[in-house]
């Protein structure tokens, strides 16, 4: 019988701890999001782990070796209780599948619009306002026309922020 665990990894090795254990041929996931962080006065998108310094595993109880998993580069151990490792119940392994899939999708689908496009702002101080997408700015910043008191306005923002118009 199969049933998911969690690896206690050590500080910052979560993926390191992830190759050596799918290199025993071990099933894993490490689910991960994608965060904005000021590093050194500049923003920057980062991927981190969704739960730092922790691994799931699947294993199968009769046959997976325990001690060689613990034993593992980036492992610290198993998440106990009352010393036996704790099973991860599978209608939670569920969600945090679909979590790790959606975050895969996500990074896989940037969506980009075509110099001219009518978009939408869907948040920020211009929510619901219509716009003109000009030119994407870096990776997560765009450049858009803005019809403001009978001119148009060159504003920047983020490109998560704009829709494709329900009116183009």
């Amino acid at each position: 019988m199969t049933a998911w665990y969690l690896l206690h990894c050590k500080a910052r090795q979560e993926a390191r701890a992830r190759v050596h254990v799918e290199n025993q041929g071990y099933t894993t996931s490490l689910p991960q999001v994608k965060l904005q962080k000021v590093l050194r006065g500049k923003r920057t998108s980062c991927i981190e782990p969704l739960f730092p310094n922790y691994l799931f595993v699947q294993l199968n109880e009769k046959t997976a070796n325990f001690n060689a998993l613990r034993s593992t580069r980036g492992v610290n151990g198993f998440v106990r209780f009352g010393g036996v490792p704790a099973t991860v119940p599978s209608a939670v392994m569920e969600h945090i599948l679909a979590i790790e899939q959606q975050h895969l999708q996500e990074t896989s689908t940037k969506q980009t619009f075509p110099a001219g496009a009518k978009v939408e702002i869907i948040e920020g101080p211009f929510s619901g306002l219509q716009a003109i997408y000009e030119i994407a700015k870096g990776e997560e910043r765009c450049m858009v026309l803005l019809d403001m008191l009978g001119k148009q306005q060159r504003i920047e923002i983020e490109e998560r922020s704009i829709r494709t118009s329900c009116n183009a």
